[in-house]
């Protein structure tokens, strides 16, 4: 059997309607009063009782109760009263069974948990439907939405200090047999929590009169009492299982709190947990924050967006984390196509997931993440980043492009021999870059790339380059540093091995200005074939200087166990010392710290000094110097 809803109660009306038919016409009663009982398996029991002040029989098919009043009583108990009806006067239809007034009336328990109210009402009994035309208002305590009005026992405690949820529209109906109440016209609700608006509003309540789904379309506004303004055309209350309250938003929704804003084709908002979540084409915009070295949570009046501007999320799906109390979206968390647009650093981010957190500003990338700008492009299996201070990391297969040449932002035109179209690649383990510095952690491969042309080569354990306006001003490098340019016009390729490398460069020229190389440090540059030119030279430590027109060497400087290989004209030199000073102006290596050289033909040691001349491979030795004749072998020619 059907349980009796919340307004159920008027029903019973007809028994009263089917009495009150028996008056003549013309008859005028005084205070009238009559009890209804129900049939249950205890026996009856007293149901409701209707009253008035006096009853008139208008004609043939009408009757008037004035101070009609109808009062309910919970499991027959005349103590418990459940629900009061009120109206001043009440027209009575009795062949139709209708009951109609154009003046005020009045639903409501005796705690008040429950109130309905307007002005202008009919109900028909043999639909069971009520409709109140104006000035409609329904008042309920909120604790009741999650459990039976009728069932709530009876209790002292003023209804406001529960808190209520307010109803008021223009128009209401009441469908009790399907438990549905319909509001139409300038429909206002009003929560603790949230403040609706809309054009039209459906409660459904449960058999029980439990409230199960509150339905708002048309123009709807959700307003939340901390966490700013959502709209949409439909708007759809629930309660889940786990007893969460839910208001879902759909068709072009939009929320906004001060300078944050967001779109999408659905929103839910969990107004239990304080969630707002984003169901299609969503779009997230809020401001950039300054950074925070403190790692504490920042200040909601200085979030401003300032210089670091706004950013923007567009994903498929997002769920926005709001605090407890007033303030901006503490987290965020996005799926599917995810773009991040920041507006700091003009630069974009791609991904299939981010993890947003405002309390470091901090932003985590997975699902083949890419970062860019125009200038330069990270990616890696995992991407992060701290907006604020422009600071981003890339993990696992990490790679790092930066255009160098000067299509570059901010770069002025390119210097003889280098292209505009010049980029730098670079492979990793694990990337650390902000605005003027980049570090890249094992198994490092740079690239340098022009107009599509591979120029120069550097491998090590560790690379951090630092930046000026896009451009490398100084690099460092260290574990088992190997570089290699690309063959010249001769065909000619040079190569450094060595420990650690330390490298300056013009950001005007991007040509390299010095160089220190450390531990085991072999430099060479060779030519192709089996009898191409071939120079080497290795010690512990190599300092050079470049022309800042040219950027060819002017001067290095090689330490501790130098030694000087070339191979020229089918002719091999070897010479050794403990410092090498080459000075290209005057196209000389002065080697000190018991020099030696020998060629095919001759060695010379015991000298204080030696100057050797690469071009012309001559050598000149000063001190007590020896020339030892080194005997050609058999089949060799003499020089």
């Amino acid at each position: 059997m059907k349980s009796t809803s919340i307004f159920f109660v008027f029903l019973a009306g007809g028994i009263f309607l089917a009495a009150l038919a028996q008056v003549p016409q013309g008859t005028r009663l005084s205070r009238s009063s009559m009890p209804s009982y129900r049939h249950t398996a205890e026996g009856n029991k007293l149901d409701f009782v209707i009253t008035g002040s006096s009853v008139s029989n208008l004609n043939a098919r009408t009757l008037l109760v004035n101070q009609f009043e109808l009062t309910s009583f919970r499991n027959g108990d005349p103590k418990q009263t459940n629900i009061i009806a009120q109206a001043p006067q009440c027209e009575v239809d009795v062949s139709n069974s209708v009951a109609s007034d154009a003046g005020p009336l009045q639903i409501f328990t005796p705690t008040t948990n429950l109130f309905v109210q307007g002005v202008g009402f009919i109900f028909t009994q043999s639909n069971h439907f009520l409709i109140i035309s104006n000035q409609v208002e329904t008042r309920v305590v909120k604790s009741l939405l999650k459990s039976s009005m009728l069932a709530a026992p009876r209790t002292n405690a003023a209804a406001a200090d529960a808190g209520h949820v307010l109803i008021t529209a223009d128009h209401g109906e009441f469908q009790f047999d399907s438990n549905v109440v319909d509001y139409a016209g300038n429909v206002h609700m009003v929560d603790p929590q949230l403040d609706l608006t809309s054009d039209l509003l459906t409660i459904r309540f449960t058999t029980n009169g439990v409230v199960e789904s509150i339905l708002a379309r048309q123009n709807v506004v959700l307003t939340t009492t901390n966490n700013g303004r959502a709209t949409g055309e439909t708007g759809f209350y629930y309660v889940t299982n786990g007893n969460e309250e839910m208001m879902q938003l759909t068709t072009d929704a939009t929320w906004r709190n001060g300078d944050q804003s967001a779109k999408a084709h659905q929103f839910t908002y969990d107004s239990t947990r304080h969630f707002l979540t984003g169901v299609g084409q969503v779009k997230v915009r809020w401001p950039g924050q300054e950074p925070n070295p403190s790692g504490r949570a920042a200040n909601s009046d200085a979030a401003q967006a300032g210089t670091n501007g706004f950013r923007e999320l567009f994903a498929d799906f997002a769920t926005l984390q709001f605090p407890a109390g007033n303030g901006p979206v503490q987290s965020m968390r996005a799926r599917g196509n995810v773009i991040i647009i920041n507006d700091a650093d003009q630069s974009k981010a791609m991904a299939e997931q981010a993890d947003y957190q405002r309390t470091t500003d901090r932003v985590e990338l997975t699902g083949n993440p890419v970062w860019w700008n125009t200038n330069m492009e990270v990616k890696g299996e995992l991407l992060s980043a701290e907006l604020g201070a422009k600071t981003y990391h890339a993990r696992t297969n990490a790679r790092f492009k930066m255009r160098t040449g000067a299509g570059a932002t901010n770069q002025t035109a390119a210097a003889a021999g280098h292209s505009t179209n010049q980029w730098l690649f670079i492979s990793s383990d694990t990337i650390e870059y902000q605005t003027n510095q980049a570090v890249f952690f094992n198994d490092v491969e740079t690239r340098l790339v022009d107009n599509d042309r591979l120029q120069d080569k550097l491998d090590c354990t560790l690379l951090m380059l630092d930046l000026t306006n896009n451009k490398v001003e100084r690099a460092f490098a260290s574990g088992n540093v190997h570089g290699e340019t690309a063959p010249d016009k001769a065909g000619v390729i040079k190569t450094i091995n060595c420990e650690q490398l330390i490298a300056s460069l013009s950001v005007t020229t991007g040509f390299l200005k010095t160089i220190d190389a450390y531990t085991n440090v072999v430099i060479e540059e060779k030519g192709k074939g089996p009898g191409a030119p071939r120079n080497k030279l290795a010690a512990d430590t190599v300092s050079a200087q470049f022309s800042a027109v040219t950027n060819q060497i002017e001067r290095a400087v090689a330490e501790r166990h130098v030694v000087l290989d070339q191979i020229k004209a089918g002719q091999t030199t070897h010479a050794t010392a403990r410092h090498g000073l080459y000075t290209a102006a005057d196209d000389q290596v002065i080697l000190t710290g018991t020099p030696l050289a020998h060629s095919e033909s001759y060695q010379i040691t015991d000298a204080d000094f030696m100057i050797w001349q690469p071009k012309s491979n001559k050598f000149q030795a000063s001190g007590m110097y020896k020339i030892i004749p080194i005997k050609p072998a058999p089949g060799q020619k003499p020089l």
